[in-house]
């Protein structure tokens, strides 16, 4: 027979220990209903073993474990987040987020810090798993420090090193002092009494090569993509006011009251106007006796902005279902083997707002960070249709030939040479998403001294348009830099472009050259003149 196990070590409160009779065996009730009771001797409670701290957050991004820790603060009504990466020597350190919520007392910090403990959760409340803060911790870091402050109750801090816990689930009572310190630098950063600090230590997914440049790279990719990942998670909460966030990359001893910078919020639908005539459409999928709304749309072809692409991934990277829970976004594209991914499917995003259909027909992961679709769910939505009779496969058809119709106009355009240095990265990207460019070849705009009253001049052999030094004030009056004056460089390049993809300047070319510098040159002379010679007198 099995003996009866004792129970894990929790955390170090007399008052939350687990009374040692709860672990005991339990005799079996005779029944008369189930006869599988006739195989029973005993019924025993068996504890969860400490080593699965060891597979905590495996999953998570430290993006998805950063929002997870968002999400808490929400539910303790916080209104303004703080998250700070702190580095040394280019290295990520330490990790905190800090908000200015209700914060805890010693018996709530007790059971934030229990494995698997659920607290009472209220309609609207993010948390779900009560595994929340250990996962995200632990998936990304050896040491876990929470300090809380309580209206009418003294600051408290805990500690739990991943080593310890994962043996007994150990967990460190901190000292009073060191609890009201804490709550005296969040008043300094958010300006509020009350509220939590959540601390990572010995970071264990972070950059560790020896090359400074790529310390650096790492840091900043990975700061952009924190950014994102958050302005699209909570973009709802940011946009309407009811959250503040903020993202802190500093120096460890540097940074002790800083400010960070704000979190925009990134909508995946804020497009200007759709794409295809007729979406967004509402197409109506019926599982389980119930209705879940699928709202689908197709972005506008050739979009670049912030909420097709996120951050410097592209927006072919995000097509697919996007599902809300609580305002909270939970899936950022993908499309859950309801369909396949194709570059031509790039423009197709359907939205699912519904609370109801969560936790059965579609199923989160603890990290939050995606969802399963269960199989009457996938059932129906092969059957769904709009109330004009539209399918889902007709949508996905419709966002396929948006694609195909702005592609085709670019067929009958002549190969051009490719713009290069001059030219900001996000123009000469859609000059070439609208052109097709020659391979091999391209040409540089930049600006050199010349006499007054000229503006270009085409130098042929070393493929650069050059544009005077002298008027660089009037289009880039902010200062000069490599890409500067975007819109007149574009200007001079559609006009220029196909001197340079000859195999030598013939007689029209050069006519045409001297053409465009004589009338360019009585332009910005003229241009100068009606913005007052005190623009560029200094550069005469």
């Amino acid at each position: 027979m099995t003996e009866p196990i004792a129970p894990p070590a929790g955390p170090l409160s007399d008052e939350h220990e687990t009374p040692a009779t709860e672990w005991e065996a339990t005799p079996v009730e005779e029944s008369s209903t189930d006869p599988l009771t006739e195989e029973i001797v005993e019924v025993i409670r068996l504890a969860p073993d400490a080593g699965l701290v060891n597979s905590l957050g495996t999953n998570h991004t430290l993006e998805s474990a950063i929002a997870d820790l968002v999400d808490n603060s929400i539910d303790a009504g916080a209104r303004h987040v703080s998250v700070r990466l702190l580095t040394r020597d280019d290295r990520l350190t330490e990790v905190e987020v800090l908000d200015d919520g209700r914060g805890m007392d010693a018996a709530q910090i007790d059971s934030a810090m229990t494995i698997g403990h659920q607290r009472d959760y209220q309609p609207g409340d993010l948390g779900h798993f009560g595994m929340g803060l250990k996962a995200a911790s632990f998936g990304h870091s050896d040491t876990l420090t929470v300090w809380s402050s309580k209206a009418g109750a003294d600051p408290v801090g805990r500690r739990i090193r991943r080593a310890d816990f994962s043996k007994d689930f150990a967990c460190e009572v901190l000292t009073a002092a060191g609890a009201r310190a804490r709550a005296d630098l969040r008043r300094t950063i958010l300006g509020s009494e009350h509220g939590t600090s959540v601390i990572w230590n010995g970071i264990r997914n972070a950059y560790r090569g020896s090359s400074a440049s790529e310390a650096r790279a790492w840091l900043s990719a990975r700061s952009d993509a924190l950014r994102a990942h958050l302005g699209a998670t909570f973009h709802r909460l940011l946009a309407d006011g009811r959250l503040e966030l903020d993202v802190l990359v500093d120096q460890l001893d540097a940074a002790l009251e800083a400010p960070g910078i704000p979190v925009l919020p990134i909508d995946p639908f804020g497009y200007v106007s759709s794409g295809h005539p007729g979406y967004p459409k509402t197409i109506i999928a019926e599982a389980d006796g119930r209705e879940v709304r699928m709202t689908c749309h197709i972005w506008p072809a050739k979009s670049d902005v912030t909420g097709f692409r996120f951050g410097n991934k592209t927006g072919e990277r995000f097509q697919g279902f996007y599902i809300y829970r609580h305002d909270r976004l939970l899936q950022i594209g993908g499309w859950s083997d309801a369909a396949h991914e194709a570059p031509t499917r790039q423009l197709a995003r359907v939205l699912i707002d519904d609370d109801g259909a969560l936790g059965t027909l579609l199923t989160m992961n603890p990290e939050k960070s995606g969802m399963k679709f269960e199989p009457s769910f996938q059932d129906a939505i092969a059957a769904a249709v709009s109330v004009d009779g539209t399918t889902f496969i007709e949508f996905l058809q419709d966002a396929e030939t948006t694609y195909a119709e702005a592609n085709k106009r670019n067929t009958g355009r002549k190969p051009a040479i490719r713009p290069d240095k001059g030219l900001p990265p996000a123009v000469r990207k859609r000059v070439g998403s609208e052109l097709p460019l020659i391979d091999g070849d391209s040409i540089d705009l930049k600006w050199k001294t010349m006499p007054h009253g000229e503006f270009l001049d085409v130098d042929y052999a070393a493929r650069t348009l050059w544009l005077n030094s002298r008027y660089r004030a009037l289009f880039a009056p902010q200062g000069g830099s490599l890409n500067d004056a975007p819109m007149v460089k574009t200007l001079l390049y559609l006009l220029t472009h196909h001197i340079f993809e000859g195999k030598h300047l013939g007689s029209r070319d050069k006519d045409e050259i001297a053409l465009w510098k004589s009338l360019l040159g009585a332009a910005v002379v003229a241009e100068e003149r009606m913005r007052g010679d005190g623009v560029n007198g200094a550069s005469r």
